[in-house]
């Protein structure tokens, strides 16, 4: 009787470790594939402006927190948005409403809880958005982190946010 008590109480320490379940967040979640393209966090926004093509909306101001110019591209189903490193854009944000898969085969169009199964329930919930962010490597940084839009608990959007040095 004592080994079985020992044992469950192992188990349920190991448990409490792991999460019992939740899935782990890592870098290699926070990749969408938006149209037939692969699109990762902190990604050179020149690659995926020749992969996505020139039908979009231009918008630029000068950036708050980094040297240069934030800039913004909105296509018809997704809006990338950019922060200047040196002479090269990195994709700060990427919002998506339509033909966009995430590398845990989370779609516009399916249910909270097929976010839940595949991400976990780890996340933080603020108004329709659910939020699955990596830790912050400081005080500055906010996390790389991919989100999913809400509506009557059906994804409606799905974004990613590379880390990205807070204003």
């Amino acid at each position: 009787m004592k080994k079985f008590i020992v044992i469950v109480l192992i188990a349920a320490a190991l448990c409490a470790l792991c999460a019992c379940g939740e899935a782990s967040l890592s870098e290699k979640d926070l990749s969408l594939t938006v149209s037939g393209v692969s699109v990762d966090t902190g990604a050179d926004v020149a690659a995926l402006l020749d992969a996505f093509g020139d039908d979009y909306a231009y918008s630029e101001a000068i950036s708050c927190v980094y040297t240069g110019m934030d800039k913004t591209y909105e296509y018809p189903n997704c809006i990338l948005y950019t922060y200047p490193d040196g002479d090269t854009d990195r994709l700060m944000e990427l919002y998506c409403t339509a033909d966009v898969t995430t590398s845990r085969g989370i779609t516009i169009g399916s249910s909270r809880e097929d976010v839940e199964k595949a991400y976990g329930s780890t996340y933080t919930e603020a108004g329709v958005t659910l939020t699955y962010a990596l830790a912050a490597p400081d005080d500055l940084t906010l996390p790389a982190s991919i989100y999913f839009e809400l509506q009557n608990d059906t994804v409606c959007a799905i974004g990613i946010t590379s880390a990205h040095r807070a204003e």
